[in-house]
């Protein structure tokens, strides 16, 4: 299958010496959903960007539908969508105004537009609020408006970044089902911090932390990253010392989620109740209250976890190390 975007060992550093992207490669295949996965500061915007031709990878190369991309290269941006995550628009212009705008710059044809704009709004559900300003919308209905706006040339490939953000319950289960209805016709590119959402319409998932690719590859492929069970403790007391306790002796470091829970993974040929049996008696030992434990088997957002905690934690090493 041949590749809607393709980076090739892409690294961007800005005039501040940042280094926002490092020596990035990854493809996107025509007619795939590929979610892009990170932290706030992981690099995510700045690959969007370089994928849009908006701004020059200062190293690497970046095809799009086979053709480098480059700021000059307006056919190829003219067979993409782009939904930003903070989208920008006249306040003076109503919803219908300034899609009307959208469809002239990309040369629709009078008919064009208004057959687009017909089914866009409806789609989004603007169209009782197609007359109003822009001024006045909500940041759910701008929100809905950009995602109009994106689809107005019918484009090939689509970037959305945080398509969900300010959404109700139900126009975000509407843009996820939309989603859906792209599979196999348009590629899309889909940057997300809820896993959930990635989940449902994504064939493949990227997970990008610190300006780095850390994981490519399915649900499956990411699920694959834990062991068969770990036991999340919800606990009280001393827990640095319960966590040294759970370092040193059962070799091994353990995820913290905040609010005193724990989570420690088990080897395949550990059981469940020695191992139990075993973080009783260290919590015993350290003074620590163990109000709770509960097994569980593997989750995609324990995976995300496990490899964006793992980085920043060897990141740290480089550092101070």
């Amino acid at each position: 299958m041949a590749d809607a975007i393709r980076f090739e060992r892409v690294t961007k550093v800005f005039q501040s010496r940042q280094v926002a992207v490092s020596d990035m490669s990854f493809t996107v295949p025509i007619g795939s959903t590929v979610g892009l996965l990170g932290p706030n500061g992981a690099g995510k915007s700045t690959a969007i960007r370089i994928a849009l031709g908006l701004i020059s990878a200062s190293a690497g190369a970046v095809h799009v539908f086979g053709s480098p991309m480059a700021p000059g290269a307006k056919l190829l941006r003219q067979r993409m969508g782009y939904l930003s995550d903070q989208p920008a628009f006249p306040s003076d212009l109503s919803a219908i105004q300034y899609l009307r705008f959208v469809g002239q710059c990309f040369g629709l044809t009078r008919l064009e537009r208004k057959a687009r704009m017909g089914t866009l709004l409806c789609a989004v559900g603007l169209r009782d609020d197609a007359g109003r300003y822009i001024g006045t919308f909500s940041t759910g209905m701008k929100t809905r408006l950009a995602i109009a706006a994106s689809l107005m040339n019918d484009p090939e490939l689509l970037i959305w970044d945080e398509p969900t953000l300010g959404l109700d319950p139900i126009s975000r289960r509407q843009l996820l089902e939309l989603l859906e209805q792209f599979r196999g016709r348009k590629t899309v590119l889909l940057s997300s911090h809820i896993l959930g959402d990635v989940d449902r319409v994504c064939d493949r998932m990227l997970v990008l932390n610190q300006g780095q690719l850390l994981f490519d590859g399915s649900r499956s492929d990411m699920e694959g990253l834990l062991p068969e069970s770990v036991l999340e403790l919800r606990i009280s007391g001393s827990v640095d010392a319960f966590r040294e306790a759970i370092r040193s002796r059962l070799g091994r470091e353990c995820l913290s989620l905040g609010q005193g829970t724990l989570r420690v993974e088990l080897r395949a040929d550990e059981g469940v109740g020695d191992i139990v049996s075993k973080l009783l008696a260290m919590a015993e030992e350290t003074g620590t209250s163990v109000v709770g434990i509960n097994s569980t088997g593997r989750r995609l957002e324990d995976a995300y976890l496990k490899l964006v905690s793992e980085d920043e934690f060897s990141g740290f090493l480089r550092v101070t190390g």
